[in-house]
């Protein structure tokens, strides 16, 4: 009987990071205002961090994504805010992760340039070093860089597990910036990649049949927060 030969572990060659450092932000007044943990927004999100730290003590919780059903829902705010919120806890590491590489917009809210290598630039293959910045409030931010006008292609899909297992080893929490549910529904495609999802509605924008039908459209028991953005107090004073 011959003997069947050894096993022998393949070990993941992930990407190293690269800081760039002396990043001065100037962020627009929606950004600042969920940035500023003494604001409202900044509070409200101090919240929702809390309950993913304790959903996150009976399951994995440390890949979360936020997504609207449209465009203009405000995912790119909740989710910067979000990272600030989780990363005000002592020692964490939190990064945000902007997915959303048709429509980047995480640079122009954060009043910054482009990184030298983003997202985009990493999953085409042009290079293996993506660029984080890490701006006053304690978190780290990894923005798309060139805009996507295309779907990615199937090797550069293959290269976003990469990214996600090396932000594993360095991060305590990777908040995802994702697409929009419709009309692509490129988010459906991250599902596997995430541990959870907060549902980002903005107030008057869509329609409630909209909402519904794009909040389906994710795997049951993957929304793990809701946040209605843009909500005007209804009491008169």
């Amino acid at each position: 009987m011959s003997q069947e030969d050894p096993q022998i572990p393949i070990f993941e060659l992930l990407p190293a990071f690269e800081e760039e450092t002396n990043v001065r932000v100037k962020p627009r007044p929606v950004a600042q205002a969920v940035l500023d943990e003494r604001a409202a927004p900044g509070a409200s999100l101090r919240v929702l961090a809390t309950r993913i730290r304790a959903l996150g003590r009976d399951k994995r919780l440390r890949r979360v994504g936020v997504v609207g059903c449209g465009p203009g829902e405000g995912a790119t705010t909740v989710a910067l805010g979000l990272a600030r919120a989780l990363a005000a806890e002592p020692r964490q590491r939190v990064l945000y992760l902007e997915l959303d590489l048709k429509r980047p917009a995480a640079d122009r809210e954060l009043g910054v340039q482009a990184p030298a290598v983003g997202v985009t630039q990493f999953l085409e293959g042009k290079s293996e070093v993506p660029v984080l910045r890490h701006p006053s409030g304690g978190f780290w931010v990894l923005s798309g860089g060139a805009v996507r006008s295309r779907p990615l292609e199937p090797h550069a899909a293959h290269r976003l597990p990469r990214l996600l297992n090396a932000a594993d080893r360095v991060f305590d929490f990777v908040i995802g910036d994702c697409p929009p549910l419709l009309p692509d529904a490129e988010t459906l495609l991250l599902q596997d990649h995430f541990d959870g999802f907060v549902f980002v509605v903005r107030s008057r924008h869509a329609p409630l049949e909209t909402v519904g039908r794009a909040a389906r459209m994710l795997r049951q028991g993957l929304v793990v927060g809701l946040v209605l953005n843009a909500q005007r107090d209804l009491v008169r004073r």
